[in-house]
């Protein structure tokens, strides 16, 4: 006889499989830096979300996989139309290029979209949050804390509480 805790153990399993399957592709893999065209890139990985121009000719594609996902890809292409490279930012590497000062507009070209943009007017302040996986594995979330006057004005990383108990 097969237990509650096993029967959901392999929709979970399944269901995993599932998200996986879904998910090739997404992040670029198999994408080749200096050979993949922008039409590759596309055809890969769909429309970007936002399309920025950079100084030497080139553009940068961003791949928001939210509200709710936990990871933003930046497709850097040159001036040529071939890849130049592909990063996630949603990671310490991405967070560490927030600082104090900065506004609105540098931290969406640098992260993305964030998952969620809450007011907080007593204090003046705005927090966009970006959801991510930490080092360890675990589910959580960065804040970029702002004035408002739309200036950066703190960070915060908090663990992501889950949505339900267990029982």
């Amino acid at each position: 006889m097969t237990s509650r805790n096993d029967r959901w153990s392999g929709v979970a399993a399944l269901a995993g499989l599932l998200v996986l399957g879904a998910c090739a592709g997404v992040d670029g893999r198999g994408l080749r830096p200096g050979v993949a065209t922008a039409e590759a890139v596309r055809a890969q990985m769909g429309e970007p979300y936002a399309v920025m121009r950079e100084a030497d000719g080139g553009q940068t594609w961003q791949y928001p996989r939210g509200p709710l996902g936990r990871q933003t890809f930046m497709v850097r292409l040159g001036a040529d139309g071939r890849l130049v490279g592909i990063e996630q930012v949603l990671d310490d590497t991405g967070f560490g290029r927030i600082a104090a000062g900065q506004s609105r507009d540098d931290v969406l070209r640098l992260l993305g979209p964030p998952c969620c943009v809450i007011p907080f007017e007593r204090r003046g302040e705005t927090a966009w949050d970006y959801r991510f996986t930490d080092v360890w594995l675990r589910p959580a979330i960065f804040s970029v804390i702002f004035d408002d006057a739309g200036r950066v004005r703190s960070t915060l990383v908090v663990p992501e509480l889950p949505l339900f108990e267990r029982d």
